[in-house]
C-alpha cells in the first residue's frame, strides 16, 4: 500500500493559529505533520472531548498518517460527535492545545 493511499492518511488544513502554536511546540524544525500527530496522540490518551468544533482552515493541506490505534481512538470522538475525521482531528489537537498553555 502506497504512502499516499487514502486509506493511510488523511488530508487537513490546518487554520493559522493552530498552525503557529504547534510550530511554537519546539524549537526544533521538525515536520507539521509530526507536531500535529504528536498533539493528537496526547489527546486521545487524555480521553478528553472537546467543547469548540474547529473547522479546516483555508492554508494549504498537509498529509496526516495514522496508526491504526489512532484511526479506532479517531473513530470514536467521530461516531460519538457525528463529525467528519478532520473536524475530529483538528477539536481534539485545539483542546490539547489549550490545556497545554499553547493556544
Amino acid at each position: 500500500m502506497s504512502r499516499r493511499d487514502p486509506r493511510k492518511a488523511l488530508a487537513l488544513a490546518i487554520p493559522g493559529p493552530m498552525r503557529q502554536a504547534l510550530v511554537r511546540t519546539t524549537a526544533a524544525h521538525l515536520p507539521l505533520a509530526y507536531l500535529l500527530r504528536q498533539s493528537l496522540r496526547r489527546a486521545l490518551d487524555a480521553g478528553r472531548g472537546w467543547e469548540t468544533t474547529v473547522e479546516p482552515g483555508g492554508t494549504r493541506a498537509i498529509l496526516l498518517q495514522l496508526s491504526p490505534e489512532e484511526q479506532a481512538g479517531l473513530d470514536m470522538w467521530r461516531t460519538a460527535r457525528d463529525v467528519p475525521a478532520d473536524v475530529a482531528i483538528l477539536s481534539l489537537v485545539q483542546r490539547q492545545l489549550q490545556d497545554e498553555g499553547l493556544l
